[in-house]
Order: structure tokens, then C-alpha cells, then sequence
């Protein structure tokens, strides 16, 4: 919606919000918190975030969270005001699509400044991810508004923030909004709990492998196919485990797997290779040819790296024959 969008509501007579509001009743004064109540309040609350993440996605990519919560934060402080008092824009987009649902089905002001504390919550449950757009990009994922490429582009990116800093896929799954809205709460909560010190890189990596090696069986295999590619180091210490306990069928799935979800995946062909050397060498030079085709296709490596791993594969590969 344009900042000049011709909407009625800014037509003629200048009202203000509350007129579309219902007055307070003993019963909406004793509601604390719409928490437990999101079904009941949906239509407001989606409205509400619905409005923020179009404004943000067709109108200005440049807009932060923090002028999210400035424009409700203004609104609800101002929402007896003309609407002209808003300035064209984020909170008249807000205020117009409010205005269309209150004008069907008002609400009381006690609750309707609930509804804009229940979404300034969210958007705080988010400040953490170092992101001055954590929430925006979110809703907008959430919304549907995202092509299928940009929502692909930050899904990626969340579970690379949720590896960088430790977690698990289950935890960048909450972070999506995949599981249940209680859960990530609590998540969050947990995790705003902890004493996190600035990291340097060496010691995030040292962090990031005791996470993984203290996680369940099951949550490693699915944490290396969600992450294998960015932590490709834990592939290879994983694969070592494995073939130690002589679990092949299960590194070979593993393999299969990984190779499905990632294009070019140099070092899982390395690690293959060596895990069959001595058991398979016929098997093991298979990998290493791979790990050979694989250097040219790579455009990030400099062309000194590419010739010592290609004079390094070719002698492995030369030892097996």
C-alpha cells in the first residue's frame, strides 16, 4: 500500500482510532495478557503483523524493527488522535487495515492495546538475533510474502545463524516458527538466560564441536544435514566415529543424503575416501576421483589451493592403484 493510497478512512471526515473502539468493561479490564489467547485475537494480531510485514516487503526494504516498534508504540499512545496526526506511511498502513477490521468487529481499548503489547513482544523475542530486521524478515517469511527463492535464501540463513551459535535444527526450527509458539518462548527465554561471552573464531569452533559431540545420535545426523556444508568439519569427525563403531550402513546413508541436499561437497568426498582406504580401496579411489572432478567446478578456492589438493588427490589416488 502507497503512502497515498486513497483509502476512505483519510477521505473526508478526520477520525480517530478510538472511535472504532469499544469502551472498557470489568470483564476486558481483567485480561493481563493475550498469551494463551492468540486463537481468540488472531484477526488483530495478524492484521497488525500482516501490515507491518507488507509495508516492509513492497514498500521500504530499508525499515528496521525498531521503526516497527516505534510506529505501534506511537499509535497506541495516540490512538485517540486524528488520523491525520500519522504520518503517511508504516503507521497509517497499520492504522487503515485496523480501522477495516475494527469497523466489522471492534474491540475495547484495554484490548486493543493488548494486541499491540502481544506484538511488541514478539518482535523483542527477536532482538537477539542479531538482526536489525530479525522480525521483519520473519513476518514476512511467516505472511507467505517471501518468494519461493527469497524464503529458501532465509531459511538458509537461519539455520546457519542457529549453527553459528550453537543450536540444534530443532531450535532453528522454533526460530522458523515450525514448532509450537509456546516452545520458542521458553527457547528464547533460555536462551537470554545464559551468560554468552563474545567468541573468537577458534573458540566458537572448539564450542560448536562439544555442542555436537554432547547431542543424541539422532540429533547429530540430522544436525550435519541441515549444516553439513558450513560445518563440514563435524562431517568428517562424524564419518571417523562411525567407521570406528563399523557403522558403514550408516555413513553411507549419511553420504547419500548429504550429496542429495548439497551440490559439490569436496571435503565429504575426502573424508569418504579415507574412511575406505584400507577397507575398500577400490571404493576409496572412487571418492577420491570424485573429490578430483569436483576442484573445478569450486569457484571460492584460489588456484594455489586448487593445486595443492589436486597434487594431493592424485597422489592418494596413485597409492591405490
Amino acid at each position: 500500500m502507497s503512502p497515498d493510497t486513497g483509502n476512505k478512512f483519510t477521505e473526508g471526515e478526520d477520525y480517530s482510532l478510538s472511535r472504532y473502539l469499544k469502551p472498557d468493561t470489568p470483564e476486558t479490564n481483567k485480561i493481563k495478557s493475550l498469551q494463551g489467547k492468540e486463537y481468540e485475537y488472531g484477526d488483530y494480531l495478524g492484521t497488525i503483523e500482516y501490515s507491518i510485514a507488507r509495508y516492509f516487503y513492497e514498500n521500504d526494504r530499508k525499515i528496521k524493527d525498531k521503526d516497527a516498534v516505534a510506529a505501534l508504540t506511537n499509535i497506541k499512545n495516540n490512538c485517540d488522535k486524528k488520523i491525520s496526526f500519522f504520518k503517511q506511511g508504516f503507521e497509517i498502513e497499520i492504522i487503515e487495515n485496523l480501522i477495516e477490521l475494527l469497523d466489522d468487529e471492534p474491540i475495547s481499548h484495554h484490548e486493543f492495546e493488548l494486541a499491540i503489547d502481544y506484538v511488541l513482544e514478539v518482535i523483542d523475542n527477536r532482538s537477539w538475533m542479531e538482526d536489525e530486521q530479525a522480525y521483519l524478515k520473519w513476518a514476512t517469511y511467516a505472511m507467505g510474502l517471501f518468494t519461493e527463492q527469497e524464503s529458501e535464501e532465509y531459511e538458509k540463513n537461519i539455520k546457519k545463524f542457529a549453527a553459528k551459535i550453537g543450536l540444534s535444527s530443532k531450535h532453528a526450527d522454533l526460530m522458523l516458527m515450525k514448532g509450537d509458539e509456546e516452545d520458542y518462548f521458553e527457547f528464547v527465554e533460555n536462551y537470554e538466560a545464559e551468560d554468552r561471552e563474545e567468541l573468537t573464531e577458534e573458540e566458537l569452533v572448539t564450542e560448536m564441536e562439544k555442542k555436537f559431540l554432547s547431542m543424541p545420535e539422532d540429533e547429530k545426523f540430522d544436525f550435519l544435514l541441515e549444516n553439513g556444508s558450513e560445518f563440514y568439519e563435524l562431517v568428517g569427525l562424524y564419518i571417523s566415529d562411525l567407521s570406528e563403531r563399523g557403522e558403514f550402513d550408516k555413513i553411507q546413508d549419511l553420504y547419500e543424503k548429504l550429496t542429495e541436499k548439497y551440490d559439490d561437497f569436496l571435503y565429504l568426498y575426502v573424508y569418504m575416501g579415507g574412511v575406505y582406504v584400507e577397507k575398500d580401496p577400490a571404493l576409496a579411489k572412487s571418492y577420491l576421483e570424485k573429490a578430483l572432478e569436483t576442484l573445478d567446478r569450486l569457484d571460492d578456492l584460489s588456484d594455489s589451493t586448487r593445486e595443492m589438493l589436486r597434487a594431493n588427490f592424485l597422489n592418494l589416488i596413485d597409492r591405490l592403484e
